[in-house]
């Protein structure tokens, strides 16, 4: 049986889902995670990564594979969003494409007016109604090209083709659709990532993504003030404005009292995420307690894992 790997870059972690099967009927087969002497929130985006970083990071991943004994030729990777540039734009969808990423190029120029083309250009449409004709907010998420150029040799070096390369939110946001399916079917629902100094909000209507933002925290004790503060101002805005049917939660590490201060705002009921909630397991994972019991922490390499399944 064919097996699925997603990797997860993210804090000084690196996470590994193996799926088996197929598309259809998926199965989760181990998961794990190993800590490495590197930052990915910081150097990997500021490509400030020595020789010996590759090295290091390129092997862990190879003996990972080799310690699993996976006949893999290719694997599926996620990023933080820290590593990308985020905007939200309102785009007259009717123009055409080569109008639209010329009005993007512009708008990333302001930011970034030395190498603004240096840039990958991803979009998502936010499905918003806006009071322009045939307009519609779209969600650019640019990542430099050296970040990706970095990956890249670290695949080589293992032997791997990087078959598909995502943010670490929208990989999280895939696998609440293949699990909750029913769950958040017609419902508002406000996924939120807890990363380190770093806090992602997606909002999405009926399985439709609507908005994301994000807040930044500078040591342990701001966490849950920062935390708490961004979602009283979410829910007091468009387009959330008080209506959210269920707040989602994954990320790196999730502590108690976090939990326990998000459940106190009562704005909508809380859930940790199990990113393998409907997917069937081998019995190798069920006996695994340990494992299974920080199942949230693998949200994204389960979710690219989910999109690359069968490819």
């Amino acid at each position: 049986m064919s097996t699925t790997l997603g990797i997860g870059f993210s804090g000084n972690h690196i996470y590994f889902t193996e799926l088996v099967g197929d598309a259809a009927n998926p199965k989760v087969d181990h998961i794990e995670s190993i800590k490495l002497d590197f930052d990915f929130e910081d150097e990997l985006g500021k490509y400030k990564s020595s020789q010996k970083d590759l090295t290091n990071i390129s092997s862990e991943i190879s003996t990972y594979v080799a310690k699993r004994g996976l006949n893999i030729s290719k694997a599926a990777l996620t990023i933080s969003t820290s590593q990308a540039f985020v905007i939200t734009l309102p785009v007259d969808y009717s123009e055409g494409k080569q109008s639209i990423n010329s009005k993007i190029y512009w708008e990333l120029s302001n930011y970034f007016p030395d190498n603004y083309n240096d840039y990958l250009i991803n979009t998502y449409r936010l499905n918003n109604v806006l009071p322009c004709k045939n307009s519609d907010d779209f969600l650019i998420i640019a990542v430099h090209k050296n970040t990706i150029e970095f990956i890249k040799r670290i695949f080589k070096i293992c032997n791997l083709e990087l078959s598909v390369v995502d943010i670490d939110h929208f990989s999280a946001e895939n696998a609440i659709r293949k699990n909750y399916s029913g769950a958040i079917e017609g419902r508002n629902v406000l996924l939120v990532g807890l990363k380190n100094g770093r806090i992602d909000y997606g909002y999405m209507v009926d399985r439709k993504y609507k908005y994301f933002t994000h807040s930044r925290y500078y040591n342990n004790t701001e966490f849950n003030l920062s935390l708490t503060r961004r979602l009283n101002a979410i829910f007091a805005a468009e387009p959330v404005s008080g209506s959210a049917d269920c707040i989602y939660l994954y990320g790196d590490d999730i502590r108690e009292d976090t939990v326990e201060a998000v459940r106190k705002l009562d704005k909508a009921p809380v859930e940790i995420i199990n990113p393998f909630e409907n997917i069937r397991a081998t019995d190798l994972f069920l006996k695994n307690d340990s494992l299974r019991k920080y199942s949230y922490k693998f949200a994204a390499s389960c979710g690219i894992a989910l999109r690359n399944i069968g490819a």
